[in-house]
């Protein structure tokens, strides 16, 4: 081999191998996704008017009925309502459970589908939903922390203390349901949800 050769594959090998540095250096950058501002995440994640209001359309047969048991003239008579579809919450209630989340090193809220209980006890210990709630649709939020499994995946685990608390050891995380502090928590009922506010439901 000539020495003009061996420059010749010095230089490509050298161009070669910058080339490969440089694509790392700019794949290493794309997994550092930038953090995004309040207003990016509402544009991202916005929708038209439209949109929106057939997405909301399209879950009204998922929704179902509840049946709902009333006595009137000296007879029972059971009525199928429609099932909730919207719920309400106030913006302190998730600025306080956001605070709380980053404060304890959590990443997010994850929402589960429930439903009240169709009938509760006398003697039932905790917090009633008003009586008109009883079968309807709901939501049970609980936080979560990101977390890596055994293949290196990140997922976000739900988190929360579980049986009771010690002065000792502080309760972490939370399970909350959607108990109604008004009647613009859920929707339905009352029958038409424009008359608290929710203009997606006709």
């Amino acid at each position: 081999m000539t020495i003009k050769n061996s420059v010749f594959l010095l230089t490509v090998t050298a161009i070669i191998f910058s080339a490969c540095q440089n694509q790392h250096a700019k794949d290493d950058t794309k997994a550092e996704a930038p953090k995004l501002t309040a207003k990016q995440v509402i544009d991202t994640d916005s929708l038209s008017y439209e949109r929106a209001k057939q997405y909301v359309k399209n879950y009204e047969k998922h929704a179902g009925t509840v049946d709902s048991n009333y006595s009137e003239a000296n007879f029972t008579k059971t009525k199928k309502k429609p099932n909730t579809r919207c719920i309400w919450f106030s913006a302190d209630r998730i600025l306080a459970l956001a605070q709380k989340i980053k404060d304890e090193g959590g990443d997010g809220i994850r929402f589960y589908l429930a439903s009240y209980d169709t009938v509760y006890a006398a003697k039932f210990n905790g917090r009633k939903p008003p009586r008109d709630y009883w079968g309807y649709n709901t939501l049970v939020m609980v936080s979560t922390k990101d977390s890596v499994n055994q293949v290196a995946e990140h997922f976000h685990r739900d988190y929360y203390t579980n049986g009771k608390v010690t002065p000792n050891k502080p309760a972490t995380g939370f399970i909350l349901g959607g108990v109604p502090e008004n009647r613009g928590e859920i929707c339905p009922p009352p029958k038409t949800c424009n008359t608290v506010g929710a203009t997606l439901i006709p």
